[in-house]
């Protein structure tokens, strides 16, 4: 069993993707931003509250104090603390995590400010109460209030950003789908004009718009194939044509030479040889001449019964190949004339017998608006270095023949809606020959 093929992701999905990546890397870097700013913010206003703690309590002292410090009861705050010239604490309290940091800026001679285990802030600020009345003043601010701000502000950074995300993505699918709406229209309708239209254009006038340019591109493309399938049509009509009244003539003369009768075996070999390869191409250039003069040939009213093709095509096999036809619904009527679907039959059929040692098995797999004729031999098989190429036409196997059969047979089993493939053996039938599998319209 072969392994699934990788898919790469559509272009719109692509473009959503590619939207909502930059989208997210843009926030996030507007995130990042908005974060180290908020933090300047809040450690400004965390300095700006340990000042004017300090000033308040300087000025406090200052008023109060006469030949020593003097600090009125009540004055300060939990987390203050005041200490004299000597480095002696003269009031205040602060937490005992606090107490030997607090201790160690006792005899700062500058404004200080440090941090405590990422908790606290604490800020040292020398005064002068009085003359030779010297001071330090230790304020501290916890930072946990400081920092479940920041924390919210980051909270809510990340869930706007996800849903501006989400938005962003969303509005660029239904973009997307909208804008690349009309060009997937487009393709298919090319598609569908291109295998059984090709009198259609979109005409939409003067390239103004991508949209409009890529209508006339695909005009001017539907009109290069319309051309060359025309041109193709007329060399193989004219070919066909020129190529009928010649083979006429072999055939005509190898039948009239084995009537006159008086002939050696080998000459009579010969001569049946002669006549029976000139009646297969007088049928592959009569089926060439019908799909070069009607190409939708395939689209007629006429039906036929999958019972009936397979008695046509079961006389292709000699002999001594063992036919198994294990066809389950032949009553099923397939959406297509007789004569055309059995020469898309024959040449797989022939292939087959051609290449069998012993046997030639027919299967048919019916679903509800279409079916599949399994065609297998217990041959060598197709070699992987033609499997791509085998209904190339000149692609003959090791088996013999011209290399146009299968050619044919896609090509007219394609005219009536269906095709021919290289299929892969059943687990049952696992270490067989060729499988090749006709498809078909059905009723």
């Amino acid at each position: 069993m072969r392994p699934p093929r990788w898919r790469s992701p559509t272009f719109r999905t692509q473009i959503v993707l590619s939207t909502t990546v930059v989208t997210a890397v843009a926030l996030a870097v507007v995130t990042l931003g908005i974060q180290l700013l908020l933090h300047q913010l809040v450690t400004r206003n965390v300095d700006r509250v340990l000042e004017d703690r300090a000033d308040a309590v300087v000025s406090t002292i200052r008023v109060s104090s006469g030949h020593g410090i003097v600090v009125p009861d009540g004055v300060l705050d939990p987390g203050v603390v005041v200490f004299d010239d000597a480095g002696r604490r003269v009031a205040g309290v602060t937490s005992q995590h606090l107490d030997e940091l607090v201790d160690e800026l006792a005899d700062s001679r500058s404004t200080r400010i440090v941090d405590a285990h990422d908790a606290d802030r604490l800020l040292a600020r020398p005064f002068v109460a009085g003359p030779g009345v010297r001071g330090v003043v230790v304020v501290s601010e916890p930072l946990k209030p400081y920092e479940r701000s920041e924390f919210y502000g980051l909270l809510v950074s990340i869930l706007f950003g996800l849903v501006v995300v989400v938005v962003v993505g969303a509005v660029a699918r239904w973009v997307t789908s909208r804008a690349l709406a009309p060009v997937a229209l487009m393709a298919e309708r090319a598609r569908e004009w291109s295998e059984h239209d090709l009198g259609r254009r979109f005409e939409l006038g003067e390239p103004t718009h991508e949209i409009s340019s890529l209508g006339a591109t695909l005009d001017g493309l539907l009109e290069r194939v319309a051309m060359t399938i025309r041109a193709e049509q007329r060399l193989t009509a004219e070919l066909a044509h020129e190529l009928r009244t010649p083979l006429a003539a072999i055939q005509g003369s190898a039948d009239l030479a084995l009537l006159r009768g008086g002939l050696t075996e080998d000459t009579r070999v010969d001569l049946e040889q002669i006549a029976s390869s000139s009646r297969v191409m007088a049928e592959t250039i009569t089926t060439l001449l019908d799909l070069a003069r009607d190409p939708d040939a395939g689209q007629a009213s006429a039906t036929c019964l999958l019972a009936d093709v397979l008695a046509s095509v079961a006389p292709l096999v000699p002999p001594e190949i063992t036919l198994h036809d294990r066809a389950s619904a032949p009553a099923v009527r397939i959406a297509a004339p007789a004569d055309l679907v059995v020469r898309a039959l024959s040449p797989v059929v022939e292939n087959a017998a051609r290449h069998a040692r012993s046997a030639v098995t027919v299967d048919v797999v019916v679903s509800p608006s279409a079916l599949e004729i399994r065609i297998e031999d217990d041959g060598p098989g197709v070699d992987d270095s033609v499997r791509e190429h085998v209904f190339t036409s000149g692609v003959a196997g090791s088996g013999g023949g011209t290399g146009l059969g299968l050619g044919i047979a896609r090509r007219v089993a394609r005219s009536i809606g269906g095709d021919v493939e290289v299929g892969d053996p059943t687990p049952e039938d696992a270490g067989s020959g060729a499988v090749f599998v006709v498809r078909l319209p059905r009723l």
